[in-house]
C-alpha cells in the first residue's frame, strides 16, 4: 500500500548504525511509532433505542441477515477471563451456544498480538449485534501501525465484509492529503464496501498550536 514507509522494532541505541548501513541515501527520516487512539467512552449505550433501530427491525422485519459487518479496533478477547464466550452465552455476541440461535461466530481476521488491550472491538461488536442480531460479524486489530490498519481494511473487504467500521486515530496521519489508510478506504469503497470511521470524542478538546 505504501512501499516507501517501513514500520518495525529498532533499538534507539542502534539508530546511528543506520548511517553506516549503506542505505543512508534512501532514508528521509526516522520517527517513533506513536500509539493509536481509540474513541471509546464510559457511558452505557442506549443506541439501539435512541436511533429507533429496534422499531425498524419490527416494522420492516429485518435483522441484518445476509450482511457482514466488521470492526477494526484495538483487540477482541485479550482481557483475561475469556469474556467473549460469556458474551455469546448471554446473547451479546453470536457464536456456538448462543441462546437466540445466532450460531455463526465472530470471524477474527487478526487479534492484537502484543498482550492485553481494552477489547474495545468486542464492545463495538456487542452494539452491532444489538442493532442487527442476524448479521455476520468480523474483527481485526488495527492499532499496530497505519500500514497494518490499511492492510486490515483491504483484508476485511476481501474477506466478504459489506460494512466496515473503525474507532482508531493515528496522530501521524496526514491532514491535507490522503494517507495510506484513506487510500485503502477509497479502494474498498470502490469494491462496494461501506466504510464508517468514528469522529472521535474530541468535540470539547481544545489545544493551542
Amino acid at each position: 500500500l505504501n512501499p516507501l514507509v517501513l514500520t518495525g522494532r529498532f533499538p534507539i541505541a542502534n539508530l546511528p548504525n543506520l548511517l553506516n548501513a549503506g542505505i543512508e541515501d534512501k532514508i528521509v527520516y526516522v520517527r517513533p511509532v506513536y500509539p493509536s487512539i481509540n474513541n471509546s467512552g464510559i457511558a452505557l449505550s442506549q443506541g439501539d433505542k435512541a436511533q429507533t433501530s429496534d422499531q425498524a427491525r419490527a416494522g420492516f422485519n429485518v435483522d441484518g441477515s445476509g450482511v457482514k459487518v466488521c470492526v477494526l479496533s484495538d483487540s477482541y478477547n485479550t482481557v483475561p477471563g475469556n469474556y467473549a464466550t460469556t458474551d455469546v452465552i448471554n446473547d451479546d455476541l453470536p457464536g456456538a451456544g448462543n441462546p437466540a440461535g445466532h450460531q455463526t461466530p465472530v470471524q477474527i481476521f487478526k487479534e492484537y498480538p502484543y498482550g492485553t488491550r481494552s477489547d474495545e472491538g468486542r464492545a463495538m461488536l456487542q452494539l452491532i449485534h444489538d442493532v442487527a442480531p442476524g448479521a455476520a460479524l468480523g474483527f481485526r486489530t488495527g492499532v499496530i501501525s497505519e500500514g497494518d490498519l490499511a492492510a486490515g481494511v483491504i483484508q476485511m473487504a476481501q474477506g466478504g465484509c459489506d460494512i466496515i467500521a473503525d474507532d482508531i486515530t493515528f496522530i501521524t496521519s496526514p491532514f491535507f492529503q490522503d494517507g495510506v489508510v484513506a487510500k485503502a478506504v477509497d479502494s474498498v469503497n470502490a469494491m462496494g464496501v461501506t466504510y464508517f470511521a468514528a469522529a472521535g470524542n474530541f468535540g470539547s478538546d481544545r489545544k493551542s498550536t
